[in-house]
Formats: structure tokens, C-alpha cells, sequence
């Protein structure tokens, strides 16, 4: 493997796939004049293949004679891996440019079909080279652009714009989803709903910003409550926060929501006309064994029925509802 040496990491980064050591030297020589790019270089089959999983380079120039593995083998490897990498619903994508001494339509239709982009023939131009270059690597770029401004909107889109935790969308979403999936598993469901005390109180002592302020501090403590990847808290609209927790029954359920009492408690925010002079939060809790005759909703309102029993009871309490 040739690795040309470069002091920027961050650099678009052209992968040169060719078994002769001749060729290799003269396409990154060649390449040596776009000073904005790195080079690799390798011969084997295999070893490329490390490389792309390794480094995931920005372009690729694949000579369709490999030995072991021929040139339109390894493309469809590589458009395989690209769709098993999908991040975001929006799938990566890797320039490949193969390069062939044979002018041979069906060689560039099976090379086409099997996910490369263009065709060089060998000898290759040196001006042509660099000009095709230049321009997968510029659609390259634009494309990872456009699939960061597509991760972003989606994080939008699901969050919710005040406390940055999951909006109510994305909960709805996540409760369809996990309902489903506990079917399939036959695993618990466990529905955590809460409510901010007096809150309405709160924003007329202190006003709607500090208000907003309390908010956001109640939602990080909620989702610093939740230990695992699986479960998922999100503001279900005003002061309510709802919690989806897979997999857990109803009494690991009252125990994750009794820890989220005393994280939303343990946050001291002065509340005059709060319970003991600070915020605090109300909980219901549900949980059910999800079936096909049953629907997420119900177990919604279940939770919401233990909500408003903690709030009869004095508030700042946790309600179990069977």
C-alpha cells in the first residue's frame, strides 16, 4: 500500500486500486498536482477492501484487472457496504471510477450496473484524469453537504425547539414503533406521563421566561433519569413529559419514574406557591403486555389516569395505574 504523505487528515481522500505498481505511481504522481486531496495506493483486492472500511475514501480509481477479485466484483461490494453504513435515511455515496485497457461496451454496461459511475480507458489523459477528478470529488462534497443539511432537518423535525428533547411527534412515532416491537418480542410496555406542579403559578410569579428557563431544567433531569439507550422521554406538550420504556414492567416502570421525581425535585427551583417552596413533578404510570387487540392509546390513558390520581393526592408523588 502507497499512502502519500499529507499533513491535512481531513482531506478528500482518492483511492487508487490497481495491481500494477507502474500504473499506481503514475496515477498518483498524477494526482500529486491536486495539493487539496490525499492518496492511497494498494494493488490487492483485500487490502482495499480493509482501507474502504477503514477510511472510507472520498473517491475511488479501480482498474477492472484485480487479481482474485475483478473490478466489478469490488464496486458491488462497496454499494452493498454503502447501504448497510445508511445514516439518516440518507444513503453515503463514494465516487467510482473504473479503469479498463479494454473498449468493450459490455464491460462498461455490467461495470455501470454494478454501481460504478464512469469509465476510464488505459493509457490514461493526464488532463482527463484530473478533470474527473476534480469533478466527482466537487459532486462528492455537495452530496455530503446535502446529507448533513438532511440529518439536521430531521433532528428538527423530532425535537422538540424549547427543551431539545423529542418532540411529541417523535414520540407518537416511537410508541408505534415500540408496540410493534414488543408484540413481535412479547416483551412489557411501560408509559411514564408527568406534570410540572402548579406551573401555571409558577409563570405568573416569575413570568414566561423563567418559565421556559424551569422547563428546559425539568426535561434535561427527566432524560438524565433514563439509564438506557431504549427508552426515550419526550415533551408531550406545555409542561407534560411522557417516557416510553420497552421491555420494563410496571415495577421497574414506578422505579424509573420515582427517580425521575427526585432528579426533577433534586433541581431546587424556587416555587412560592410550590410543594415545599420548590418544583416538582406529578407521575402516572402504565404498563401492559402489547397485543393486536390492544392499541398504544389505551395504555396513554392509563397513564394519564395515574397522573391526575397523583395530582388528588397531593402532587409530587408517583401514581402506579393497573
Amino acid at each position: 500500500m502507497f499512502d502519500q504523505p499529507t499533513s491535512g487528515k481531513h482531506k478528500p481522500t482518492v483511492l487508487v486500486i490497481a495491481p500494477s505498481a507502474a500504473n499506481r505511481t503514475q496515477i498518483c504522481e498524477c494526482l500529486y498536482q491536486l495539493p487539496d486531496i490525499r492518496t492511497i495506493a494498494t494493488g490487492d483486492g483485500k487490502q482495499a477492501l480493509t482501507i474502504i472500511q477503514e477510511t472510507w475514501p472520498s473517491m475511488v480509481l479501480l482498474d477492472d484487472t484485480l487479481q482474485g477479485m475483478d473490478g466489478i466484483s469490488l464496486t458491488r461490494t462497496i454499494r452493498s457496504w454503502e447501504q448497510s453504513r445508511d445514516e439518516a435515511d440518507f444513503s453515503p455515496w463514494t465516487p467510482i471510477v473504473l479503469l479498463s485497457a479494454v473498449n468493450d461496451e459490455d464491460i462498461l454496461a455490467r461495470g455501470i450496473l454494478a454501481g460504478a459511475d464512469d469509465f476510464l480507458y488505459k493509457p490514461v489523459s493526464e488532463v482527463v484524469l484530473l478533470a474527473k477528478v476534480r469533478a466527482m470529488l466537487r459532486i462528492a462534497t455537495r452530496q455530503q453537504e446535502i446529507c448533513a443539511v438532511h440529518r439536521q432537518l430531521k433532528e428538527i423535525a423530532i425535537l422538540d425547539s424549547l427543551t431539545g428533547i423529542p418532540n411529541r411527534r417523535h414520540f407518537d412515532d416511537t410508541l408505534a414503533a415500540e408496540w410493534k416491537r414488543c408484540i413481535r418480542t412479547e416483551s412489557p410496555l411501560s408509559i411514564v406521563i408527568s406534570d410540572v406542579d402548579f406551573f401555571k403559578q409558577f409563570n405568573d410569579i416569575y413570568g414566561h421566561q423563567a418559565g421556559d428557563v424551569c422547563l428546559k431544567a425539568v426535561a434535561s433531569s427527566l432524560s438524565e433519569s433514563l439509564f438506557r439507550v431504549e427508552d426515550t422521554v419526550a415533551r408531550y406538550g406545555g409542561e407534560e413529559f411522557v417516557a416510553i420504556l420497552p421491555g420494563t414492567d410496571a415495577n421497574g416502570a414506578y422505579a424509573v419514574a420515582e427517580r425521575m421525581r427526585l432528579s426533577a425535585r433534586d433541581l431546587c427551583i424556587p416555587h412560592q406557591q410550590g410543594i415545599g417552596g420548590r418544583i416538582s413533578c406529578s407521575f402516572g404510570v402504565a404498563s401492559t403486555r402489547p397485543s393486536i387487540d390492544k392499541a398504544p392509546q389505551q395504555l396513554l390513558r392509563t397513564a394519564d389516569a395515574g397522573l391526575y390520581a397523583a395530582k388528588r393526592a397531593g402532587r409530587n408523588r408517583v401514581a402506579l395505574n393497573q
